[in-house]
């Protein structure tokens, strides 16, 4: 769901984000891929685990190019029963597992430990053999904190109801964020029940980034991995994501990514800018205003701040 072909797709860059505070609850994304042909001998001649197709499982995809020197190497996400995909992207299941644990794995290969894991050892593609090495620790006792934001940030639409309903426990409804700006409309991350409803996934650009920060957090302090380790990772391993976060990635007071025509006008006038110039319609389609103040938020100070309170819980446990 990250982004959308065009309809025209004159390229392989003509692609919009997805607006996700305005992603429709049934949304489906559009593919420039179909199948072709009889649907009986597509659905035989797909992967099968056991007797069962594979495309009857929530699966992790991950995009097989790996782009090391981009923002992000290892892009992880879940997807449900019925998608299929072609060579570009990988995916894998837990056909006798529990879904819980598929969630925990999803949300560990979102780390930037494991991002960098990949990178580390630069290549062209991201196989399953090289999936099949990167480290995995399942039970921690963390792992509700690890599993719930994971949920939110991967289950965007109706389509993940079951996996939600699946993997919710009441240990979800203890759960607090543990850092990141106060906002008049930031979500409570324990305010969820057990039915799937439109306020499960995190909508908001400035809570999405939140929820990673605190996965990466998470992962480091799960495989032993200091709080001053993940930052120098941070620092000196993902140059493009460190110079977005210091020059490009502002966000206004309701936590939106604040649009690059806004920002120039920003840049010149400061707060003086006025609210015709604080308006910007997206690709998507819609028009927001983007209210003052716009802030920059640093990732450094915020993973140390996460680190330190999944520590003082751990310690408690």
């Amino acid at each position: 769901m990250y982004k959308s072909p065009n309809p025209e797709l004159k390229s392989n860059k003509d692609w919009s984000p997805t607006d996700f505070e305005a992603l429709p609850v049934d949304a489906i994304p559009a593919t420039a891929y179909k199948p072709v042909g009889s649907g009986a001998r597509y659905d035989a001649d797909y992967t099968h685990w056991d007797s069962e197709s594979a495309r009857a499982y929530y699966r992790v995809a991950w995009r097989r190019m790996a782009g090391n020197t981009n923002e992000r190497t290892l892009i992880p996400a879940v997807i449900p029963p019925g998608t299929a995909h072609v060579h570009p992207v990988y995916s894998s299941g837990l056909p006798h597992g529990s879904p819980e644990s598929l969630c925990a794995t999803c949300g560990i290969l979102a780390s930037l430990i494991c991002d960098f894991s990949i990178r580390a050892a630069p290549k062209g593609d991201i196989h399953p053999t090289t999936i099949n090495r990167l480290p995995l620790i399942l039970g921690h006792p963390l792992q509700a904190a690890l599993v719930i934001r994971t949920l939110r940030l991967n289950c965007v639409t109706n389509a993940y109801a079951d996996l939600w309903r699946d993997v919710y426990h009441e240990a979800f409804t203890a759960e607090q964020w543990v850092g990141g700006r106060s906002r008049t409309n930031r979500p409570e991350l324990e305010a969820v029940t057990r039915e799937w409803t439109a306020s499960v996934p995190l909508r908001i650009a400035e809570d999405r980034r939140q929820a990673l920060v605190e996965i990466d957090a998470l992962a480091a302090l799960m495989f032993g991995v200091t709080a001053d380790q993940l930052c120098t990772i941070y620092r000196t391993q993902f140059a493009v994501l460190y110079g977005y976060d210091h020059t490009t990635y502002v966000y206004d007071a309701k936590g939106r990514l604040v649009p690059n025509e806004v920002l120039s006008e920003w840049r010149k006038k400061g707060d003086k800018i006025t609210g015709a110039e604080r308006t910007a319609t997206n690709q998507s389609g819609h028009t927001y205003i983007y209210e003052l103040p716009f802030t920059l938020l640093d990732r450094e100070a915020d993973m140390r701040t996460a680190y330190a309170e999944f520590e003082r819980r751990l310690a408690t446990l």
